[in-house]
Formats: C-alpha cells, sequence, structure tokens
C-alpha cells in the first residue's frame, strides 16, 4: 500500500474512532396525567459539534403548557437552531383527550471535559378561555412546575491539550502513524490539524449565522408573559423582580422592529413609540419607567402596580403587534 492510502486509512480509523458515541440519554417523569420527557442525543460529543436535545410535555385537553424561553443559551451550551411545536394532538394517547407540547434545541459547546446541560422548567397550567382575559381565565392553584434533571455530556477535543497551531502535532492517541523520511510527507501531519482547526473555526462561525428558530415576536412575547403571570401568583417572584421581567419583554421586541439584535433601553423603546404610534398606551411607558427605577434608583415597585401592569400587558401586546402589522406593510409596500 502506498504512503498516501496508508494516510488516507489512517484518518478515516481516526475519523470512525473519535465519532463513536455512547447511547442517547432519557429522562421521563409524570405527575398524574402529565408527561414530561427529555431526550439527548448522546452522552458525548466533539467540540462545536451539534447535539440535539428534545423536550416532550404531553398534558390532558384541559390543560396547557409553557415551554421554557430558551433563545441563545443553555447554561455553558449555545443554541443553534430551535424547533417548537405547541398543542398538537397525542397519537400514542389511549384516547383524544391529550396534547403535546414539544422542542427540539440544537446544542454547541466550545468547551471540553464534563459540560452541564441544565436542568429546564416546564409549567402547566389550566387551559385559558378564548373570551376572556387570560389572567381572569386561569386557576392558578391548579397550576405546576416540573423541572427535569441535569445532564452531563463529555465533551472532547480532536487536538491534544496542548496543541500549538504553530508547532503541528499528530492526533493523539488514536492511531500510530507512519513515519515518513521524505521531507514533502513530512508536512503531511501538520496539514491535518491545520485542516482540523479550520473546520471547527468553519463550526464556530456557521453556529453564528444560524436559525434561532422561528416563533414570531408576538408569541415569543405571550409565552414570557404566561409564565411571568405564573410566577407572579405563585408568590414566587417579588415586584421588583417582577418588573425586572416585565419591562424587557416589551424592550427586547421594539428592539426588534428598531432593528437591533437586542433590548433597547427604556428612552430608546419610549422615544421610538412616541414617534412611531403617537396613540401609545401611556401606562406602557410609565411601566418602562418604574422598571428603570427600580433597577437603577433602588425605588420598589409595589404589588398594585405589578397587578395592574399584568392585567394590562395583553393590551399592550395587541398594540405592538399591530404596530409590527403596519410597519410590515409599510416595508413591503
Amino acid at each position: 500500500m502506498s504512503t498516501r492510502c496508508k494516510w488516507i486509512a489512517a484518518l478515516l480509523c481516526v475519523a470512525t474512532t473519535t465519532a463513536a458515541r455512547t447511547d442517547e440519554i432519557v429522562q421521563r417523569q409524570s405527575d398524574g396525567p402529565i408527561e414530561v420527557g427529555l431526550r439527548v442525543s448522546d452522552s458525548e460529543t466533539l467540540i462545536a459539534e451539534p447535539l440535539q436535545m428534545e423536550l416532550e410535555v404531553v398534558v390532558p385537553n384541559e390543560m396547557q403548557v409553557v415551554l421554557p424561553a430558551l433563545d441563545e443559551s443553555l447554561g455553558d451550551w449555545e443554541i443553534v437552531e430551535k424547533e417548537v411545536r405547541e398543542d398538537l394532538p397525542h397519537v400514542e394517547a389511549a384516547g383524544p383527550n391529550m396534547r403535546r407540547w414539544w422542542m427540539r434545541l440544537t446544542l454547541e459547546s466550545l468547551r471540553t471535559g464534563e459540560v452541564i446541560i441544565p436542568g429546564v422548567d416546564v409549567q402547566t397550567l389550566p387551559r385559558q378561555s378564548e373570551n376572556r382575559r387570560e389572567d381572569d381565565a386561569i386557576d392558578w392553584d391548579k397550576a405546576g412546575s416540573h423541572v427535569t434533571q441535569p445532564i452531563s455530556i463529555n465533551v472532547v477535543s480532536v487536538l491534544t491539550e496542548t496543541a500549538d497551531p504553530t508547532k503541528p502535532e499528530p492526533i493523539v492517541d488514536a492511531i500510530a502513524l507512519p513515519m515518513e523520511q521524505t521531507p514533502s510527507r513530512s508536512l503531511l501531519p501538520g496539514v491535518i490539524v491545520g485542516l482540523i482547526g479550520v473546520l471547527i473555526a468553519g463550526a464556530v462561525l456557521m453556529r453564528r449565522i444560524q436559525s434561532r428558530g422561528e416563533v414570531s415576536n408576538v408569541d415569543w412575547a405571550r409565552r414570557q408573559l404566561t409564565d411571568l403571570r405564573s410566577q407572579w401568583h405563585k408568590q414566587r417572584l417579588t415586584p421588583d423582580e417582577s418588573a425586572l421581567q416585565l419591562s424587557p419583554i416589551y424592550r427586547d421586541w421594539i428592539g426588534s422592529m428598531m432593528g437591533r439584535e437586542s433590548a433597547v433601553t427604556s428612552d430608546e423603546a419610549s422615544a421610538w413609540l412616541r414617534e412611531s404610534d403617537p396613540a401609545v398606551n401611556g401606562e406602557l411607558l410609565a411601566m418602562l419607567t418604574r422598571a428603570d427605577e427600580v433597577s437603577f434608583a433602588g425605588i420598589s415597585a409595589t404589588s398594585t402596580e405589578v397587578d395592574s401592569w399584568l392585567r394590562q400587558s395583553d393590551d399592550w401586546l395587541k398594540q405592538l403587534e399591530s404596530l409590527q402589522n403596519r410597519i410590515t406593510q409599510e416595508a413591503n409596500a
């Protein structure tokens, strides 16, 4: 066999050895008729290589689910792709009275070693009526919270721990590489290591431009508000904590309409809203200002204020949705 063929065979062996995986990790828990399942595709992965995590929640027809609001990261893992399916018939159920919520995340890590996928919190609550306000339709005493268990994933590198791009080395402990005396052949290990480095760098770059999911601004905001209402009515949040969680929901959406990639400040959001829609609800602007006072001036919010904000939140969402539709139509005109 020629030297070149030997090198190709060695690389195939390395790829096969490195790609070897252990079995998938599956968690299941139940609370009466409520079933929560979590599946992770592998317990070991390569640095910057995609790992799949799927979360499934099955509930009776009279219940609804608030999936965790995960957009950019989950612990030390970056979310490079997100897919969500909500309120679907559960075909595996014995009867027609079960519904299914499902979310798939594609995760990547640039850390090596044991990297933890933290537990995620799923909220279940009675299904709200379409003809009544959301906070009036929910029996909060029947709401529940279900938390998955953390999972440890072994993230390995294809390079040695002391790898130096200026001093290429053979791949560690994969296969005994043949030594070639010809100077032109001796450069091949360096080319291999360099190529692997380029591939890793490309993976890192690609994760920056991959889709973050297809959830609309209004759906995302409604899920955030439902979760916040649940936490507030269960007395798990103080008025100040509620104010600090409520404000970014609107500032993030407004920032998106302004063409920003993240939440804008309250002053920027208020100024833009006044210019774009002079009829904007003044209570929304007042809430943004009060949240800043809580955050920067240490002036505490009251329970009465939080109750009022949460009652008006649906109206604020409708106003922002109408404004976004108008902006979209004007842009497409």
